[in-house]
């Protein structure tokens, strides 16, 4: 009788326990999207940012905080992409707002979706 009554204290913890856990991780993950960015758009902007040279850096206005995020489809033609091969995949676009008091005012980079390489610069317009 001893036995059964430690092991349905036991299932009720852990039954708790596991209820207290997802629910601290949807909490986490209901903040992240309430503050309007996932934390992963957060590392990929300051990825693409500490890939910057000093002079773009110097450029940026802000921080990493300051750029947008999103992803497209790489064609030919959108801007000086180092290696070719990645025409036609999608990307992570990141544009950062610059310094610059003329149009256009911000500076696009490409970052590819596995490694989080820079891969080239894009045109803006």
């Amino acid at each position: 009788m001893k036995k059964i009554i430690y092991i349905v204290i036991l299932s009720v913890l852990f039954v708790g326990f596991s209820t207290y856990s997802s629910q601290a991780k949807l909490n986490s993950v209901t903040k992240n999207q309430s503050a309007g960015k996932t934390t992963k758009e957060q590392d990929i902007r300051e990825i693409a940012y500490n890939q910057l040279t000093a002079e773009d850096k110097e450029r940026t206005a802000g921080t990493w905080q300051n750029s947008k995020f999103s992803k497209i489809s790489l064609r030919e033609g959108m801007g000086n992409i180092n290696d070719k091969s990645y025409v036609g995949q999608e990307v992570y676009l990141i544009d950062f707002p610059t310094k610059s008091k003329s149009l256009p005012n911000n500076m696009i980079v490409y970052i590819e979706m596995h490694k989080y390489k820079l891969i080239g610069y894009g045109y803006a317009d």
